[in-house]
């Protein structure tokens, strides 16, 4: 009889405590279809609220909590996972998302399971409604983003890589060991899984819901972590394949923008500034920034 492949979902948690139960549960619905759940891992990075408390208030022997003191930075705990990990695939999310319906995991391993070249495997996060002026501008960008992401290589390429939900074949997980001071996960195990002869795939199907930053200052240190993770690759990977990868056609780019600018002009030139300074900013403190990167707070409420 053909082996039934088991999944593990892995989250590295740091004070969580606004969104980890409604994380969970929407985990705990997930249809187990042509696979077996076989875990899910909280491990929490010295979380000082009550991230721990509201995970281990669940019944389910699924859910393993791992409550670790001290804040290492989530790429020592992804080591972690992945030195840990036994089942054949593992599904990494960020827990403050909610997986948006029964089939999410089925969905974003179905590549996983049909080809053996694929080792890697992309989700569809999706803001939820704007509450504020910030969050709304946000957005904004979000929409001129997702289109684009999707027109290259039909959504299998780096702008698609999201860290709110990843998938991965165990064979390539156990060759990948994330640098201490990476700002970005997410597109350090794209680059792996690619100069390890893997494949990636978007999975459009897929989709978890997050919220953007509701003010400017959670803005800023979001934007300027996600813009110098764009110069740290170059430190891990050769320059030729980050510099393909990372390329976007200016035509793509001034299209989409184009089109939410006409549609909310003052949102879109307020978060042109915004992004501006971040790119300013991420130039000059890329080399400080590391795994214990400040969070953007307001993003953690998604109710």
């Amino acid at each position: 009889m053909k082996k039934i492949p088991e999944v593990t979902i892995a989250v590295s948690a740091y004070n969580e405590e606004k969104n980890i139960k409604n994380f969970l549960e929407s985990l705990l619905v997930q249809k187990e279809f042509g696979f077996v759940l076989k875990s899910i891992w909280v491990l929490s990075d010295g979380s000082k609220d009550r991230t721990v408390e509201f995970a281990k208030s669940f019944k389910s022997k699924k859910i393993k909590v791992f409550d670790y003191k001290d804040r290492l930075g989530k790429s020592s705990r992804l080591n972690q996972i992945y030195a840990k990990l036994k089942s054949d695939i593992l599904v990494q999310s960020d827990a403050d998302v909610l997986f948006a319906h029964p089939y999410v995991i089925y969905d974003v391993i179905q590549p996983l399971l049909k080809n053996k070249r694929v080792g890697m495997c992309g989700g569809n996060p999706q803001p939820l409604k704007a509450k504020t002026f910030t969050e709304k501008a946000v957005n904004n960008t979000v929409f001129a983003y997702l289109p684009l992401r999707e027109s290259v290589r039909g959504g299998n390429n780096i702008f698609s890589v999201d860290g709110r939900l990843l998938a991965y074949k165990k064979a390539l997980i156990k060759q990948i060991y994330v640098p201490e001071d990476m700002i970005a996960n997410d597109a350090f195990t794209y680059f792996e899984c690619l100069v390890h002869g893997y494949e990636y795939r978007f999975v459009k199907d897929a989709f978890v819901n997050f919220r953007s930053p509701q003010n400017i200052k959670d803005q800023i240190r979001q934007v300027t972590r996600f813009k110098a993770a764009r110069i740290r690759m170059f430190r891990h990977f050769p320059k030729d394949l980050v510099t393909k990868e990372q390329y976007i056609p200016a035509s793509l780019l001034i299209k989409n923008m184009l089109v939410q600018f006409v549609k909310h002009p003052i949102h879109c030139s307020y978060i042109f500034l915004v992004n501006k300074f971040c790119k300013y900013q991420a130039l000059k403190n890329e080399s400080k920034l590391n795994s214990t990167w400040e969070i953007a707070l307001t993003s953690k409420n998604l109710s």
